[in-house]
């Protein structure tokens, strides 16, 4: 904009303004939670979440994982998206084949 020209900006409505302020709140609040102490506490909880669950991990040296080479290459479909892509493709082409008759 030229200088001079500025457009003016309307005033927030009041309810505008009252969310405004609960989130502020919220937020604060939430910010007075995360405290040294409290991230202690949480990491010993993950500790021991994953502890618990040990048993159920799967070896990475024996399972071959990648969902996205870089974000040039997207993962293969599992089998079940695999299955309803064949359908779709199957519907498409009856509904091709209709308006084509």
């Amino acid at each position: 904009m030229k200088p001079g020209h500025e457009k003016e900006i309307a005033e927030e409505s009041l309810k505008t303004k009252k969310v405004r302020e609960k989130l502020k709140k919220h937020l604060e609040s939430f910010d007075q939670k995360v405290t040294a102490p409290a991230l202690k506490k949480k990491l010993i909880e993950i500790h021991r979440w994953i502890e618990r669950h040990a048993s159920q991990r799967v070896v990475l040296k024996e399972k071959s994982i990648s969902l996205f080479d870089e974000n040039r290459n997207a993962a293969e479909f599992s089998q079940r998206v695999g299955i309803l892509v064949e359908k779709l493709k199957q519907d498409m082409q009856v509904i091709y084949n209709k308006d084509h008759s």
